[in-house]
């Protein structure tokens, strides 16, 4: 026999690439599976019942009566109204006090055990209990009510009032927290030196939180308040306790388009309404971020 080598054949470049995308194809598969399953079949399923295509009671023919319906009534209208007010208050309240909870906390401040955890507080209310809070606090009849009583005081009724000031107000004290987590953390993260070059420049703190802190900080605000919008703009719980009987939120007003009526297909598109408006607000979230300005001194 001749002393010929036997030599295995490797793998090429190009195969190994093969071989790791069709292992992370295999990784990932059952994950996108579920989310697949759990997200986009029932987005799917909610856009065709909107126009009639396929769901309970629909009549299967291509229609717009549903959206139609919807632009030409004054409940859906003023209900949409309605939860994008509640959503842009809360989301401008809850973001404005984080930040400056945020850059107060950046210092050394008096009391900084204490104000940590007061706004961690609620972390462990829930939204529904904080509604029930405020309906025996500021509601009508309420404690605060009855105690203005013997002075002749006539409590003002912020609760089931057109503004849903009852519901701003629990979904201020829902969204805080987190929203204080996540600007606190992009926050932190600021060199202290910036700080000091800008003390030493001479900038008052005013100028230091506007013109430094806000603007190094803008992707986490703009998180937190995509995170809020989104939370308040679909909130059902608290409206539908301490909301008033018109306007009504979308989400209550969707709700009982499903259950109390069976109108399967305009509930299903004031559902297309409401994924439609947090994916423009997602959209220009990400708008936001890529063009996010730098703080400077100038």
């Amino acid at each position: 026999m001749s002393g010929a080598k036997i030599t295995s054949a490797r793998p090429t470049g190009t195969e190994k690439k093969t071989r790791f995308r069709l292992l992370d194809a295999l990784l990932l598969g059952p994950g996108v599976g579920f989310l697949t399953i759990a997200m986009l079949v029932p987005a799917v399923q909610l856009l065709l019942a909107s126009f009639g295509l396929f769901g309970l009671g629909q009549s299967g023919q291509l229609t717009l009566n549903n959206y139609t319906s919807i632009a030409s009534n004054p409940l859906f209208t003023s209900a949409f109204r309605f939860s994008l007010l509640i959503a842009l208050v809360t989301t401008a309240l809850t973001i404005g006090i984080a930040t400056a909870v945020s850059a107060l906390l950046r210092t050394q401040v008096p009391g900084k055990r204490l104000i940590t955890f007061l706004y961690k507080l609620p972390l462990v209310v829930p939204s529904l209990i904080a509604a029930f809070l405020v309906l025996t606090m500021i509601g009508p009849g309420g404690m605060l009510a009855r105690l203005l009583i013997p002075w002749g005081i006539v409590w003002p009724d912020l609760l089931h009032n057109r503004w849903g000031t009852g519901i701003v107000i629990v979904l201020l004290w829902h969204s805080l927290p987190v929203s204080i987590l996540i600007v606190s953390a992009v926050t932190a993260s600021i060199p202290q030196d910036v700080y000091e070059a800008a003390k030493t420049l001479g900038a008052s703190p005013w100028f230091v939180f506007r013109r430094i802190t806000v603007p190094l900080c803008a992707p986490g605000i703009a998180a937190a308040a995509l995170l809020v919008f989104i939370d308040c703009f679909g909130s059902y719980a608290v409206p539908s306790l301490i909301g008033p009987a018109f306007p009504r939120a979308i989400a209550v007003m969707m709700t009982a388009e499903f259950l109390l009526h069976a109108n399967w297909g305009t509930a299903s598109a004031l559902g297309v309404v409401m994924i439609t408006t947090t994916a423009l607000v997602l959209v220009l979230y990400h708008r936001l971020t890529r063009s996010a300005p730098q703080g400077n001194l100038r």
